[in-house]
């Protein structure tokens, strides 16, 4: 009888620390509220950065040594291993509490992509208010400006409650 008891017993501490570690995972992993809205946050460098690419800068450090202000650059900078596109489906499988954004009221989800010969060179994804001058604001749609030979194009969106894949998925 004792023996038997014994084993109860540690078979009883072995599932309840399984069951521990299992909400510990799942607290690390997410940490996110169904009741919010998110969108993705990140910044891809653009074809010109990838594996070979070694980089321990800043946002501000890269608009820094292109020369350029007012552009939009949101932590955490995303570089690919072959410079393609990133793969959101990965962003949001593996890494999902550092590439999202908390959207608040008034705020949409978007992204700002730099476009040079017709190819994308730069995204930065965001939640952040968009207005259209004269217009007032935006709660979905792209918006494309000439700059230049380049074209800059500002998406937006608004992504409903809970823990989905961000409106601003769609925009590449």
């Amino acid at each position: 009888m004792c023996l038997v008891l014994h084993y109860v017993t540690a078979l009883l501490c072995f599932v309840y620390m399984l069951q521990i570690s299992s909400s510990d995972n799942n607290a690390s992993n997410d940490n996110l509220n169904p009741a919010w809205s998110y969108c993705f946050e990140f910044t891809w460098f653009g074809p010109t950065y990838d594996n070979t690419t070694r980089y321990n800068g800043t946002c501000s450090d890269y608009l820094e040594e292109r020369g350029v202000d007012g552009i939009p650059c949101s932590p955490p900078i995303v570089i690919t291993y072959n410079g393609t596109f990133p793969d959101m489906d990965y962003l949001w499988k593996y890494h999902r509490s550092s590439i999202l954004c908390r959207r608040s009221t008034g705020q949409v989800c978007a992204r700002y992509a730099f476009y040079s010969n017709g190819a994308m060179q730069n995204a930065t994804y965001m939640c952040t208010r968009v207005q259209v001058e004269g217009e007032g604001p935006v709660t979905r749609g792209c918006f494309k400006q000439k700059v230049r030979d380049d074209v800059v194009e500002v998406c937006a969106c608004e992504s409903g409650r809970g823990i989905y894949m961000p409106c601003n998925l769609n925009f590449h």
